[in-house]
This record gives C-alpha cells, structure tokens and sequence, in this order.
C-alpha cells in the first residue's frame, strides 16, 4: 500500500515538474522587469495589433479566407474570460426575471419596412392622394358652392369705378383719370353728334351720352369685381377644402403605418428575444457539458484518456508502475469537468518477482557514406494535361397502332460527343475542347428530318494577370454537319455545312474563381460569318450581301460557363454567349444560352434535358401576311429543347 501511495506521489511530481519546466520556458523571454507586468502587456499588445490589421477598413485583408477562423478564433480566446465564468453570467442572466429583453429595436429602425404586410408605402400614400385630390375635384363644382353675401357686398368696394359728377369737370379737369377704354367710347359717341345743333343741345346731348356710358362702364366694372371675388372664393374654399382633407388622410396613413410598426416590431422583439434565448440556453449548456481530455502516463509510457464533463462518463482503469516495474490498478472516475477521483483496486496484493536488472549496452556510431547524403528526393509532380471524353447514344420511340387520338409512329436518335484536352502548369492556362451533337426524327408521313445538329472547336490560352483573373486569347469555329430543309420542302436547303459558319477570335480577361465556374471578357472581338454554298443557300437570310461569302464585324464578347452538381446522380451545366457589333452597338447583336440537366441512372444509362436559346440580328426568318405571301424577313427568338433517354461513356 505504502508503495502504491508513493507511485502517486511520484506521477504528480512529474507532472508538475513537467509543467513547471513549461512555464520556466515561458516566462524566460520576460526575465527583464516585472514578468507579471511584461505578460499582460504582451497580451494587450498582440490583442490591440490583431483588432488593429482586422479592422482596418480594407487597408489590409487576409490573403486566404481560410486563416481568418483560426485568427479570429484565437483573438476571441485571449480577449474573452475563461469559458466557467462565462457559463456562471449566462446562466444568472438567463435566470433573472425581471429581464425582459436582451435585445431590442426601435420601429423606426426597421429595415426593409416595405416588405411588411399593411404598410402603407411612399408611393401608395401618393397614389392615395392623388385619387383623393382627383375625388375631390370631380365632387366641388364651381357653381355649387355658396358665397356668403358679405363676400358679394364687400367685392365692389374698392372698384375702379367713374365717380358721379357733373360730366363737363370731369372731362375737362379729371381727364387723365378716366379709364381709356371709356374714353374712346365717349369721343367716338361725341363725333356721331350732329353739327347743326345749337351749343345748349351739343351740351345737353354730350351730358346725356356721358351719363349713359358711365353707367355702362360702371354696371361692367362692378360685374366683373363680383365674379372675381366669387371666382377667387369658391377656389380658396376648394384649395382650403382639399389640403384639409389631404392632411386629414396623411395624419390617417402615418397614423396606420406608426400602429403597424409599433404592433410589427413588439412582435418580433418578442419573437427574436425567445429565439435568441433558446439559443442561448443551448449553447450555454453546450458549452456547460463540453467535455475535457485528459492523459496519463505511467513510467512504462503506456497512455490512458479520460474525458471529464459535468455529466456521467465510464470510468477507466490505468496501471502504475514503479522503477522495479511493479504495478497497481487504479480506477479513475469522472467527476466533473477537469475532475478526476482517483480509487486502487480492492485486494490489490503487491508482489516482486525478483529485482530488475540492468544491462549498459553501447552503440558505435559512424557518419554515413557522403553519396547517401547527395541523394535528392524527386517529388511526384502531376501531369499539366487533363484529357477526358463523354459519349451519349439516345434513342426514342413510339409506336401507335388504330389509336382513336391519333397521332402517327416515330423513332428518334440522339449523338451526342464531346471531348477536352486541358493544359495547366504554373500560371498558364490552355483549354480545349470539341462538341458533336447529331439527331434525326422518322415518322411515316415526314420521313427522316434532323431535329439537332451541331459541330463546334474551341480554344482559349490563358495566362495568369492577378489573383483569380487571366489574361487570355480565344478561337472559337461553329457550323452543322449536315443540311437543313423547311418542311415539306425536302429539295431546297436552307443551310449546309459552312452554311452557314462562325469563325470568333477574342483577347480579354478571364475570371475563374473556382474549377466550376468562368466568365470571359473580351473588348477586343472579330467575328466572321461564311456561307459558302450561295448556289443553294441565301446569304441575305444571315445577314450578308447579296453575291458575297463573308461577313465581318468587330465587337465585344462576353461568356460564361457553369457547371453544379445538384445532387449525387444529378448535374446541372450552363453557358451563354453575348456578342454586340461595335458598328451597331446594342441594335445588331446575337445570344446563345445552353442548358443541360444530366440525370444518371447507373454507370452507363442516363436521362439528359436539353434547351438552347438563341437570338441573332443576321439570322432572318420570313414574315408572311394573311394569305400565306412572303413581305418580309427579320430576325427572331429560337428555342429547342430535347429530352432524351441514352447509353453514355466515359473515357
């Protein structure tokens, strides 16, 4: 018993000696002042420098997203209190009652309000307003609304009116003062008076005329100051009216909207405040119930793991070993995190069989031969060339026999090959590829008829400009393989190979993030198209002249391609293509967007959906009028899609 006892002891005072070395090690480098002092200023100093790079505004940036967990990680470590502590201040925040909210937001720091079912937005409350302003116009007449008569009384007040007066003064001597209008209707009305009158007359006649027109003029004046001030009134009482009812329905909408936010966000606060502590609680005991590992060694070296938790954990048992190798069994029991008990065995009985001997055994050691030390290890390096083929042979068939909804039988078969043939060493780049794509449909009536028919070669050259872009060089050729015919007319083609065909050289960028995904850009682009069987095809429906082969225009060119695998037996891959002639820049330009969506059924079956998209300004259809003439031709969206069924390899 005394022995096991002193194994104990022994283990414990290697572990701290081993632990004291450690620390003696550490705190070396501090021997120069105050090494508690020197320590926590290295922590501060090492937390300040990381906080200071990471949050520097974008001055500087980690160069692989990959180091910044294991940056932050560690910086969160130093600055944060020991995990025990943290789970003793969650759990008494957790527990206090009186604690309603961890967090909370204000109504009108709700984002993205708009999105809240019943909110009444900017452009709906002016949509409000206008059609409330639009009512209101449609509801007030004019003529309808009353004028008080102070109005009518106190509209002639202050009227430009002829004041009465004997006429001969206030022609004579207030002259200027009359309105012009009433002048010129006074003399003309005095030169109509006859001159064989006596002057008594004369003057009795002027005193007449003058009176009558003053009276007129004035009738006139007052008329008009009584429908401006009944005009001016009833479009005050319109004007106050409506911003009354205006501000009536604004105080109405903000009084609708600050309702629903405060009722939006108390609901949410509440809902968020739940949700975050539930998650709380489950880290908090997550963290609460983490487990540690600890290990212990004996003097032979052989090793036992225990994991500590607050939680039950299976005992384990261990043997100590003294320098005469005896040994004793010990039951080690968890209780609790970073806990252990230590128990012996019931009944242990010490037993030494005989003492240890020692045996000094010395080794000769001898410097190895000079060529073993110039032997180089080469490293495998991998081939820059990636090659690899995909074959598809698709078949399919329907057969109808007195079928009461009609319809005829047909077979139709899908070819479908491509290949590519990629280089990479260092920074460059060069991809190859090639694509066959060949169908054909019978039925008993139309016979044979190719439903799909494409031939394309393409190359790019990259080299390597910065991080994830490359600066690259493209030929691409496109074209069919067989002709093409406008059924039931089986006799004129329409196109052929080389007829017709598209021949691309582009210099630009290109942008690949990752092995899935790339986006081409090319400001410099020449595009040639040829048909070179003008006996049998017209130029003109691909946009050349008439008696020429070739078509020329230079451009912009901007691909991608994108590839996804959706699920384990299921891929999904996409590319398009923009091109814009500089000469007719956005008017005259051609779109091709490819979609295939690969199902595999086993190593060799698969089920592949097919559509392509295509606009081209050059490819002219014709346009015909009611009776089935041709009176024009223009360019056209193109669709296709194919579905098809097939045995596939790889190679």
């Amino acid at each position: 018993m005394i022995k096991s006892i002193l194994s104990l002891l022994l283990i414990s005072l290697i572990i701290l000696n081993v632990n004291f070395s450690k620390a003696e090690k550490f705190t070396s480098r501090f021997r120069e002042g105050n090494d508690k002092k020197e320590i926590r200023d290295s922590l501060k100093w090492s937390i300040d420098y990381l906080n200071k790079l990471l949050n520097s505004g974008g001055e500087w940036y980690i160069t692989d997203q990959s180091y910044k967990q294991p940056i932050t990680g560690i910086l969160e470590y130093a600055e944060n209190p020991p995990v025990d502590t943290l789970v003793v201040k969650m759990n008494k925040i957790l527990g206090d009652e009186h604690l309603v909210y961890l967090f909370d937001r204000r109504p009108q720091d709700i984002k993205n309000i708009n999105k809240i079912k019943g909110f009444i937005s900017e452009k709906e409350a002016r949509n409000r307003i206008e059609k409330l302003q639009k009512k209101i116009a449609d509801s007030l007449s004019l003529v309808n609304i009353p004028i008080p008569r102070q109005i009518i009384e106190n509209a002639t007040i202050n009227a430009p009116v002829i004041p009465n007066g004997e006429p001969s003064v206030l022609i004579t001597e207030k002259e200027h003062e009359l309105p012009l209008s009433f002048k010129t209707n006074l003399y003309q009305s005095f030169s109509n008076i006859k001159p064989d009158l006596s002057p008594l007359s004369a003057d009795s006649l002027r005193n007449q005329l003058f009176n009558s027109l003053r009276k007129s003029y004035n009738d006139s004046i007052l008329n008009l100051w009584r429908s401006m001030s009944i005009v001016n009134y009833r479009n005050e009482y319109i004007s106050d009216y409506s911003k009354a009812k205006i501000s009536n329905e604004e105080k109405k909408i903000n009084r609708w909207n600050f309702k629903l936010l405060n009722d939006f966000n108390d609901k949410e606060v509440l809902k968020v405040n739940d949700s975050l502590k539930f998650a709380l609680k489950y880290l908090t005991n997550h963290a609460e119930n983490d487990s540690v590992l600890l290990r212990f060694y004996n003097s032979s070296e052989d090793k036992s793991e225990i994991w500590t938790a607050n939680h039950p954990m299976s005992p384990i048992r261990m043997y100590l070993k003294n320098p005469q190798n005896d040994s004793i069994s010990v039951i080690l029991i968890n209780t609790g995190k970073g806990k252990i008990k230590m128990i012996i065995d019931d009944g242990v009985v010490l037993t030494r069989l005989k003492e240890s001997q020692k045996k000094e055994i010395t080794f000769r050691t001898s410097e190895p031969d000079r060529k073993l030390k110039q032997i180089k290890i080469v490293k495998a390096e991998a081939l820059p060339w990636t090659l690899e083929g995909f074959g598809s042979l698709g078949f399919t068939q329907t057969s109808l026999s007195n079928w009461a909804k009609g319809g005829e039988s047909s077979l139709a078969a899908l070819v479908i090959g491509k290949y590519k043939a990629n280089y990479s060493k260092a920074k460059l780049r060069w991809e190859n590829s090639a694509e066959l794509r060949y169908g054909i449909n019978q039925t008993k009536t139309k016979g044979f008829q190719k439903n799909d028919d494409k031939l394309e070669f393409q190359s790019r050259f990259g080299y390597s400009a910065f991080k994830k872009w490359f600066y690259s060089a493209e030929g691409n050729f496109k074209t069919q393989m067989a002709p093409g015919y406008n059924f039931p007319d089986m006799k004129n083609p329409i196109s052929a190979f080389m007829s017709p065909g598209y021949l691309t050289f582009s210099i630009g960028l290109d942008y690949k993030p990752n092995a899935n995904f790339s986006l081409f850009l090319s400001p410099i682009s020449s595009k040639s198209t040829f048909v070179n069987d003008t006996a049998r095809i017209k130029p003109t429906n691909y946009g050349l002249e008439a008696g020429t082969k070739r078509l020329w225009q230079p451009g912009l060119i901007v691909k991608s391609n994108w590839k996804k695998k959706l699920a384990e037996n299921i891929n999904y891959d996409t590319k398009a293509e923009f091109f814009n002639n500089y000469l007719y820049p956005f008017r005259k330009f051609s779109f091709d967007w490819e979609q295939t969506l690969t199902m595999r059924v086993n190593h060799y079956v698969n089920v592949m959906i097919m559509s392509e998209l295509i606009y081209d300004y050059n490819t002219k259809f014709p346009v015909y009028d009611a009776a089935g003439k041709v009176i024009d031709r223009k360019p056209k969206w193109q669709f296709k899609e194919l579905f098809n069924i097939g045995f596939n390899c790889k190679f």
